[in-house]
C-alpha cells in the first residue's frame, strides 16, 4: 500500500500493523465517557526540563522537539539523551508519508494521552508514484518546502485540526500545537 491519506500508517509485517494498532488504541478510553487512560510516568518526571532546544537560525527535525533525541556531544557513546516535551518513546506519529510538511500523531505528557501536530521546518522529499491507470505517467520525486504554505501541506493541518476537534469534543483529548 502507498501512503495516499487513507492509510495512516503501514507497516511490513502484520504482526507489526497489530502492534502498532495496539499501541495506537492504548491512548484511547475503554468506551465513550471513560476515562483517558492514563500511564504512570516511569522514566520522565512530570515536571521536567525539555532537553532538546530547536536552533532558532536553522531548520531542524520537529519530531527532536517531540520525542528527544540522542545528545549529539554523547561522544563516549553511553547512550545519553536530551528529552523531548512529551515522555520518552511515547510519540507515535501517523501519515508519516502523506503531506510530509506536517506531523500529526498522539504522545504521552506526564502519563496523560495527547494529541500533537507539529510544523516540519525543513525541505521534504515527496515521492508520487506512477498512475497505474494512465500508461504515459511515470513516478516523481517532489521537494517540498517546509512549513504549512498550500496543498497537501494545507489540507493535512487541516485534516489534523479538524480531527483535533472531533476527539476533543467526543472524548476531551487534549491537544498541543508546535508551529
Amino acid at each position: 500500500m502507498h501512503n495516499n491519506g487513507v492509510a495512516h500508517r503501514t507497516e511490513r509485517k502484520d504482526v507489526d500493523g497489530v502492534l502498532r494498532l495496539l499501541r495506537w488504541l492504548s491512548y484511547m478510553p475503554r468506551h465513550k465517557g471513560a476515562p483517558l487512560p492514563v500511564l504512570a510516568p516511569t522514566l520522565d518526571p512530570v515536571e521536567r526540563p525539555v532537553g532538546f532546544v530547536p536552533p532558532g537560525d536553522r531548520a531542524y527535525d520537529p519530531r527532536w522537539l517531540l520525542d528527544g533525541r540522542p545528545d549529539p556531544e554523547d561522544s563516549a557513546g553511553e547512550g545519553r539523551r536530551l528529552s523531548g516535551f512529551f515522555d520518552t518513546g511515547s510519540f507515535d506519529e501517523i501519515m508519516v508519508g502523506w503531506a510530509r510538511t506536517v506531523v500529526v500523531g498522539r504522545a504521552r505528557l506526564g502519563g496523560v494521552p495527547v494529541g500533537v501536530v507539529a510544523v516540519e521546518t525543513r525541505t521534504v522529499e515527496l515521492s508520487v508514484p506512477a498512475d497505474p491507470a494512465n500508461p504515459d505517467s511515470e513516478a516523481k520525486e517532489l521537494s517540498q518546502a517546509g512549513q504549512v504554505r498550500s496543498g497537501a501541506g494545507t489540507l493535512h493541518f487541516y485534516w489534523g485540526t479538524h480531527v483535533v476537534r472531533l476527539v476533543r469534543v467526543t472524548r476531551n483529548f487534549p491537544h498541543f500545537f508546535f508551529l
